[in-house]
């Protein structure tokens, strides 16, 4: 009965549907331009998906929604993926399945620079809805991830775009000190020292500290020449641009396992000492022959579209380049790419195992077979048998490409000091085969001593 119950799952495990299937036509609906259509198809996945897809589908839907402008649904939407992402983090419900299937079967569950960013989103749609006071309750939280990240993981791997959204909510709330400590982390993690001199300029002037607006005056930025000034500078106010740009890069295959000689030599180790404790019996020949087209079960990322931000005017007034904050590809390939030995290391062991015990399972099936057929009925269907079940082990040898599609490149954004006033801000060039969502032909109003956030999505047209 365990025998056939272990035979069951592989094939089940083998016949499981490609996430990149399920998001296809929400992402050529979104990657269109139609952000509607996208909504229509993402919706009912978010609510219908399994359990082991249905956080990075709140995630697909949160940003369709952002995109959209739809933000507090959006937000709803980030909430939960936030409690999801949580609960499955602490959860050990899926590890015994996940042992003996693939990674695949289990939650997926993301990783440590994707839950920041759902807490990102979240905090960038209250931004968008005037709710400082949540945005800066959420990006406590979120500090404290980073903040757990610092002693813990990669510096690479910190989201530098939160930081910059922490340091200019608190410049409004009037939390000097936490922006202060904000733009000190930024110059840490590697924003370069003139640009960070230039926001520390900014917040000098809205603190009113003298000695700081000396020691960064030569990196200030001066008010953009469109229209003259309000006398004092007190009739002047801020526009910030949030720009998100681009298709994030998605796991692709590294292709079959055997032909990646670390990992090869690595496995035929581990399969050996598998052997000793779960299949005494077989042969590692035999084991890895029943293999057969078994794919590399660590993915890689692969770039789609990184492309600049495009030009934009403001009033006829060409505005300068957005400053780039956060690479979302660069975090993605230095994590799986330049970790890939360690990735080895800590899997091998249990990859061996779950290919002797689905072996295991299928020689003694076969041997089933035969038992109740001595001739060469039985033994054909034994070896066809056990050549299915050899079919199905490879094919719950492959890696988890499930991964955020909807997900922009590039995180960057723009800050220029105003006259107060009212202002278009446009495309400086149309470009058909380009997108961009958050331009909705509204006019820009810019307030005394106030910031006005502008969310904006862009990316080619197409997949």
């Amino acid at each position: 009965m365990r025998v056939s119950f272990l035979i069951a799952l592989l094939f089940s495990a083998a016949c499981a549907g490609s996430y990149a299937k399920k998001i296809k036509a929400t992402e050529e609906s979104f990657y269109s331009g139609d952000v509607d259509g996208a909504v229509a198809s993402i919706t009912p996945l978010a609510q219908d998906s399994s359990s082991r897809d249905r956080l990075l589908f709140y995630m697909e839907a949160g940003v369709v929604y952002h995109t959209k402008g739809d933000y507090q649904t959006s937000i709803d939407i980030f909430r939960r993926a936030d409690e999801m992402a949580e609960e499955i983090k602490t959860s050990i419900t899926d590890s015994t399945k996940a042992f003996l299937l693939s990674d695949r079967e289990a939650a997926f569950q993301g990783e440590n620079f994707e839950r920041i960013l759902i807490k990102y989103y979240l905090a960038l749609n209250q931004v968008m809805l005037g709710d400082l006071e949540n945005t800066k309750r959420t990006l406590r939280k979120l500090e404290a991830d980073l903040k757990d990240m610092k002693y813990e993981d990669s510096a690479y791997k910190q989201i530098l775009a939160a930081r910059y959204l922490d340091a200019l909510v608190s410049e409004e709330l009037r939390a000097y000190n936490d922006a202060r400590v904000q733009y000190k982390n930024l110059e840490i993690f590697g924003a370069d020292h003139a640009w960070v001199a230039g926001e520390r300029y900014a917040l000098a002037e809205r603190s009113g500290d003298a000695g700081d607006k000396a020691k960064n005056a030569a990196h200030r930025q001066r008010p953009l020449d469109i229209k003259p000034a309000v006398a004092g500078e007190k009739g002047n106010g801020e526009l910030v641009l949030l720009v998100q740009s681009g298709k994030a890069a998605v796991k692709a295959s590294r292709g079959n396992l055997m032909n990646d000689r670390e990992f090869a030599v690595a496995l035929r180790i581990a399969i050996d000492v598998a052997i000793i404790t779960h299949g005494k019996g077989l042969s590692t020949a035999g084991v890895i022959a029943m293999m057969g087209t078994a794919e590399n079960p660590i993915a890689k990322f692969t770039p789609r579209e990184a492309e600049a931000e495009p030009a934009l005017l403001l009033d006829e007034t060409p505005l300068p380049a957005p400053y780039h904050l956060t690479n979302f590809d660069l975090i993605a390939e230095k994590n799986f790419n330049e970790n890939y030995s360690s990735y080895i290391n800590k899997n091998v062991a249990s990859i061996a195992t779950k290919i002797v015990i689905a072996a295991v399972a299928a020689d003694a099936i076969a041997q089933q077979l035969r038992k109740k057929d001595n001739g060469i009925v039985g033994a054909l269907g034994g070896l066809a048998v056990g050549l299915g079940a050899g079919g199905a082990v490879a094919a719950t040898v492959k890696p988890d490409l499930r991964s955020w599609h909807m997900l922009p490149a590039r995180f960057s954004a723009l800050r220029v000091t105003l006259p107060a006033g009212s202002y278009q801000l446009k495309i400086a060039a149309d470009d058909p085969n380009r997108i961009v969502f958050g331009l909705d032909g509204q006019a820009v109003e810019i307030k005394p001593g106030k910031k006005t956030f502008v969310s904006l999505r862009s990316f080619r047209r197409g997949l």
